[in-house]
C-alpha cells in the first residue's frame, strides 16, 4: 500500500496553513516557445482541492519541464549533464576545461540551462569512448595529469576489454596535423561540430544520401565553399580513392556522428543511407547553409551513387593527385566549382 505524500503549506484560497497531498498531473509549460508537456508535481489542498503554488515544487518541476523538452530535442538534461561530469570524477573546472568550454558554462547547464546545439554535440561525444577518445586527442596538452588519466579512465569504463587498445588508438586521432589550417584542409581546422552540421543538412536535402554519395556531397561543399571564401566549410581533409574524393578519416566521422545522435545509418537496398536525427542549429551561417542548398540541388542531378563517383573521375582534383594522396583546394577548388556550375546550367 503506498503512502501519499504530503507537504506543509499555506493555502491562498483557505486562508490557513494545510497538510497538502502531492499529486503527479500532466502540465503545459512553455519552453523556448515551444509547449512542452511533461509530468509535475502538484500540492493539492485537502480542504477546498485547489492546486497551490509553492516554490519547493515548482522548481523541480521547471527542471522537469526543461528535461522533457531536452529529450524531446535529444538535448543533454541537467541532470544527465551532472551525471557524466560525476562518471569522469572532474571537478568542475576540470571538466569544463577537458570539454574547452568556460566554467560557468557547465556550472549553467548543470543548474538547469539547455545546452545550445555545438555544446549538446560535444557533451553527446563526451559521453562515448570514442568521443571522449578525439576530445582528449585534441585537448590533451592543456590538461593536468589527474584530468587525463581520468579520461582514460572513463574510456577504458565505456569499452570492452577486448576492444580498449582500439579506443586508445582513437586518442591520435584527429591528428595534431588535421587542427592546423592549411591547403589541405582549406585553412580551417578540424571541426566536428561544422561536420556534424553539414551532414545533417546535406542528409535532410539529398536524396538517398548513401555513404558513398555522402563523401562525394561532403567533397563538393568544402571545395565550392573554399572557391568562394578561400576557407573549407568543415576543415576536412579529401583524399584520392578508387571511387572518387572521401573524406579523411571517412569511418570514424561517420561512427562520432552516430555516437553524438547526429545521424543514424538506414539500410536501403544494398546499402545504407545517411538519415538527420539531430540537426545542429546555429553553427552555420546563412550564406552556409544557401550553400549547401546548391550543392544539394546538384548532388540530386545524379541519379545514383555510381553516377556522382564517376563525374568526380572527370575532375582534375582526382585525377592529378595519386591514389591515397590529399587533394589540394588552392590548386583544384576554381576547377570543382566551374564543374558545378557546368552541370548546373545545363
Amino acid at each position: 500500500m503506498s503512502v501519499e505524500k504530503t507537504i506543509n503549506t499555506y493555502c491562498p484560497e483557505c486562508d490557513r496553513e494545510v497538510v497538502a497531498i502531492l499529486e503527479h498531473r500532466v502540465e503545459t509549460l512553455s519552453v523556448k516557445g515551444e509547449p512542452t508537456s511533461y509530468e509535475a508535481e502538484v500540492a493539492v489542498c485537502p480542504c477546498c482541492g485547489g492546486a497551490i503554488g509553492d516554490s519547493r515544487i515548482e522548481g523541480e518541476n521547471l527542471h522537469r519541464a526543461y528535461s522533457a523538452y531536452c529529450s524531446a530535442h535529444g538535448l543533454m538534461a541537467p541532470d544527465e549533464v551532472r551525471s557524466l561530469r560525476n562518471s569522469y570524477g572532474l571537478s568542475l573546472r576540470e571538466f569544463s576545461k577537458f570539454l574547452g568550454f568556460g566554467e560557468q558554462t557547465v556550472a549553467r547547464y548543470e543548474a538547469g540551462a539547455i545546452p545550445d546545439d555545438s555544446h549538446n554535440t560535444t557533451l553527446m561525444l563526451a559521453a562515448t569512448a570514442s568521443g571522449a577518445a578525439a576530445l582528449l586527442s585534441v585537448r590533451e596538452g592543456q590538461l593536468s595529469e589527474r584530468t587525463v588519466a581520468a579520461v582514460r579512465r572513463f574510456v577504458e569504463s565505456k569499452t570492452p576489454v577486448s576492444g580498449a587498445s582500439a579506443a586508445f588508438t582513437a586518442r591520435q586521432w584527429p591528428t595534431p596535423a588535421m587542427l592546423v589550417p592549411g591547403r589541405f584542409n582549406g585553412y580551417r581546422p578540424f571541426d566536428i561540430d561544422r561536420i556534424a552540421a553539414v551532414v545533417c543538412e546535406l542528409a535532410s536535402r539529398c536524396v538517398d544520401l548513401y555513404r558513398t554519395k555522402l563523401q562525394k556531397a561532403m567533397f563538393f561543399t568544402d571545395f565550392l565553399c573554399y572557391a568562394r571564401t578561400t576557407r573549407s566549410m568543415t576543415g576536412l581533409s579529401y583524399a584520392h580513392a578508387d571511387y572518387g574524393p572521401v573524406m579523411d578519416g571517412k569511418d570514424r566521422i561517420v561512427a562520432l556522428l552516430q555516437d553524438c545522435e547526429a545521424i543514424d545509418l538506414a539500410q536501403k537496398g544494398w546499402g545504407e543511407v545517411v538519415v538527420s536525427r539531430h540537426r545542429p542549429t546555429g553553427i552555420l551561417s546563412e550564406d552556409e547553409i544557401q550553400l549547401v542548398d546548391e550543392v544539394a540541388a546538384f548532388v540530386n542531378t545524379f541519379e545514383r551513387a555510381t553516377d556522382i563517383s564517376s563525374f568526380s573521375h572527370g575532375l582534375d582534383a582526382w585525377k592529378d593527385t595519386e591514389s591515397g594522396r590529399p587533394i589540394d583546394y588552392v590548386a583544384n577548388a576554381g576547377q570543382v566549382a566551374d564543374a558545378i556550375e557546368r552541370r548546373m546550367a545545363r
